[in-house]
C-alpha cells in the first residue's frame, strides 16, 4: 500500500539555505571537475565544503539565490542554477577572491556565458528521481524565468561527447554557436531564442 506522501506532486520552489546538504551533491553530479575549479581546491571533501560556503552566501553564481529546486517527497529531487549572463563576472568575483584559493592555472574560471543571455549554469536530477519528467520541468522553468526577467535568449553548455544531452537540447530548439574548454573538457555553448 502506497503512502500519500509518495503520491505528492513535485513542488518547484526557490532554494533555501537549509537545502545545502542536498543541493551540493546534485551540483557536483552535474558539473564534475568544474566543481574543483570553482572551489580552487582539488581535495574532494574540502572542495565540497567550499562550495557549500558559497551556496549560503548571496553574491555568487552558486548562491541559493540563483537556484530553483524541484522538491518531491520532501527531498530535493532536482536543481536548476541560472542567472543573467551579463552578471557572470560580478558573480564570479567572490569565488576568485576567496582567501586561500589556489592560483594554479587549472582553477581558472572560464567565461561560460555572455551579456544578453539568461544562462543555465547547472541542471541536475537526483538518480532516485530520474525518468520522471523533473529535468524537463526544470528546463521549462528555466526558460520561463528567462522570459519573466525580460531576456530574449537563453543559453547553456553541454559537454561535446555527451551526445544524449546534445540531442535533447537540439530537439528543444538549442543551437550550437561556439566551443569552449573548461577544466580540460570541451563544451558546446548553445543558445535558444525565447521570445
Amino acid at each position: 500500500m502506497k503512502s500519500d506522501r509518495s503520491e505528492a506532486q513535485p513542488l518547484l520552489r526557490p532554494a533555501r539555505i537549509e537545502d545545502a546538504a542536498q543541493v551540493i551533491p546534485l551540483l557536483y553530479q552535474a558539473i564534475g571537475d568544474i566543481a574543483y575549479a570553482l572551489a580552487g581546491e582539488d581535495e574532494h571533501e574540502k572542495a565540497m565544503q567550499i562550495l557549500q560556503q558559497f551556496y549560503v552566501q548571496e553574491d555568487n553564481r552558486i548562491s541559493y539565490r540563483n537556484i530553483t529546486v524541484m522538491e518531491q517527497d520532501e527531498q530535493v529531487a532536482g536543481i536548476l542554477v541560472a542567472y543573467d549572463g551579463g552578471e557572470a563576472d560580478l558573480l564570479d568575483q567572490p569565488i576568485l577572491d576567496r582567501p586561500g584559493r589556489s592560483t594554479d592555472e587549472k582553477y581558472t574560471l572560464v567565461k561560460e556565458t555572455r551579456p544578453g543571455e539568461y544562462y543555465l549554469d547547472t541542471l541536475s536530477v537526483s538518480e532516485a528521481y530520474q525518468g520522471q519528467g523533473i529535468g524537463k520541468a526544470l528546463m521549462a522553468a528555466f526558460e520561463q524565468q528567462g522570459r519573466k526577467l525580460g531576456h530574449s535568449q537563453v543559453s547553456l553548455i553541454v559537454e561535446r561527447d555527451n551526445g544524449r544531452a546534445l540531442m535533447l537540447y537540439e530537439r528543444q530548439g538549442y543551437i550550437k554557436d561556439e566551443v569552449i574548454v573548461i577544466a580540460g573538457h570541451e563544451y558546446n555553448h548553445m543558445v535558444k531564442p525565447i521570445l
